[in-house]
């Protein structure tokens, strides 16, 4: 058995806790609770194994490039001219290539296929709470292009062995009556399924300290290292000593990799959302993708969510009312829905984005003893429990 100190509360932090509690190790969590929820509460609950393509792409940075300047796209990039930035644009770019983004693919269908298998485990044998629910994620278009999209999404999801069809206009309608007659089609991906973020986290947590994972409620201040190994966490009011140091605090791992001299080439990619607490009459009963704007509706028993975008805007977590008036404005004009007095809490949060759209699940060279578990991208939620298993094993390998 082994001690570990695990910094990061949020979901991939718990799934790691968890496979490591199994596993024997007396577990820590530190984390410092901010008052904004993470990006673990806050993204749309979408579990999708279908989400196996990288963000990398000649089409994306050509698309940013084209949004410059405009506040409520889907995709804002905002150039930044300090080092790291420039470093992490070059690098996506370099990975922008067909065989970067078939390699990143592969790796990503392979940890995305694992942890919904995980997933099923873990509600079969823990707690349910969370609204679990697979019956696939709709998505609606109203323009040729976007239909084109997604006709060729379909194709390549079909290599993989992913179902997923496209649905025509009337077939997409009668599926979700509740999608706007603009919509001049739209597909399914049979293979995903979604859940309340806010109430798997509250589960896991319980699940957690049930089995023994402890919790400090601390900012660590820096690690005090010797050579090559960990030696303990300066916390404002004590030190902390383990055996072993897992680090998975999302995009603020690049504050706490910095310090050591490590840099991992990841930036931090802001997105935002809007929850309301009260569902709406006859709300959709699927997740809905709205193709051109990017933006997500997520129904569930006690409201809804609508999330979108992708700001690089370093770490910054101001609410842009033109953002948020943007996620009000595509639900109105996708969706049969009046959302005019419609109470929403707004929401904005970091991703951890790497310029290759690979999470990094490893052990650091520059020290023995330290893990790291962190660059998800927008898919932490969807890779959680795959992520917790490599730890675990790895913790646990002699």
């Amino acid at each position: 058995m082994k001690k570990i100190a695990l910094i990061g509360g949020g979901i991939i932090g718990q799934f790691t806790a968890y496979y490591l509690s199994q596993s024997g190790h007396a577990v820590t969590i530190i984390d410092d609770s901010p008052e904004m929820p993470p990006a673990s509460a806050g993204n749309c609950g979408l579990i999708t194994p279908s989400h196996i393509f990288p963000l990398n792409s000649w089409s994306t940075i050509w698309q940013g490039i084209k949004w410059l300047g405009k506040e409520n796209a889907p995709l804002s990039l905002k150039p930044q001219f300090n080092q790291a930035f420039i470093s992490w644009f070059l690098s996506f770019a370099k990975h922008s290539g067909n065989s970067s983004i078939n390699k990143a693919a592969k790796i990503r269908h392979e940890l995305l296929q694992l942890s919904f298998a995980l997933y099923k485990e873990f509600f079969n044998s823990e707690i349910n709470n969370s609204e679990w629910k697979t019956d696939g994620l709709l998505f609606a278009s109203r323009t040729p292009r976007g239909m084109g999209g997604m006709k060729h999404e379909v194709e390549q999801l079909k290599k993989y062995g992913l179902k997923s069809r496209l649905l025509l206009k009337q077939e997409l309608l009668e599926m979700e009556p509740m999608i706007n007659q603009k919509a001049i089609g739209g597909a399914i991906f049979n293979t995903d399924g979604w859940l309340n973020p806010t109430q798997l986290l509250a589960d896991i947590r319980d699940v957690n300290s049930k089995n023994g994972v402890g919790f400090v409620k601390a900012n660590v201040l820096n690690f005090i290292a010797d050579k090559r190994v960990i030696k303990s966490l300066n916390l404002p009011e004590q030190s902390f000593e383990a055996d072993e140091y897992i680090l998975c605090a999302g995009a603020k791992s690049i504050y706490f990799l910095n310090a050591l001299g490590i840099n991992l080439n990841m930036i931090p990619g802001k997105g935002y959302n809007l929850t309301a607490n009260i569902p709406l009459p006859n709300q959709p009963k699927r997740p809905i993708v709205m193709v051109e704007k990017m933006v997500v509706f997520t129904p569930w028993e006690t409201g809804f969510r609508l999330g979108s975008t992708m700001e690089f805007s370093g770490f910054n977590l101001s609410l842009n009312e033109k953002r948020l008036n943007a996620l009000r404005d595509a639900a109105s004009n996708y969706l049969n829905i009046d959302l005019k007095d419609v109470k929403f809490t707004p929401w904005a949060g970091w991703r951890p984005m790497t310029s290759n759209s690979l999470p990094m699940i490893q052990r650091t060279p520059k020290f023995k003893n330290l893990i790291i578990a962190t660059g998800h991208g927008m898919l932490g939620l969807s890779m959680a429990p795959a992520t917790g298993k490599i730890v675990s094993e790895l913790i646990s390998a002699p």
